[in-house]
């Protein structure tokens, strides 16, 4: 049993430490300090969940803000706010703009995608619809 826990707890620790190391060789060269990001028409902002009341979560307003400041130092023109809107309580780019708005954000300069359910829909649509 002791042996079996302890295989158990060194494959996932290998797990992680290859997670680790593969975004560090493969994605380094995409991850920017915010003064070197490319400009860019636009910035995706990925929906990270919302609490009860129907704010923002912690992580979904540091990317918010996030985009935000990419914003007001003219590193993207538009912040296209993608999340998920399946329920009637539940609006993530709704949220969203709400939080952008209120950090100064132009409602000119806000698109929403109401259907970011996954990472690979929101890319999608970014590429097919929202062009």
């Amino acid at each position: 049993m002791f042996l079996t826990l302890l295989i158990l707890i060194i494959l996932g620790l290998s797990a992680l430490l290859a997670a680790r190391w593969w975004t560090a060789r493969f994605a380094t060269a995409r991850i920017y300090p915010p003064e070197n990001v490319p400009p860019r028409k636009v910035a995706i902002v990925f929906g990270a969940g919302l609490w009860r009341d129907g704010s923002p979560s912690g992580v979904l307003r540091d990317r918010v803000a996030t985009a935000a400041d990419l914003y007001f130092e003219g590193k993207v023109e538009v912040l296209l706010m993608s999340g998920d809107n399946r329920f009637e309580n539940y609006n993530e780019p709704a949220a969203m703009r709400d939080y952008a708005l209120r950090l100064g954000v132009p409602e000119e300069a806000i698109v929403l995608d109401y259907a970011g359910r996954r990472t690979y829909d929101t890319c999608y649509r970014a590429g097919a619809i929202f062009q």
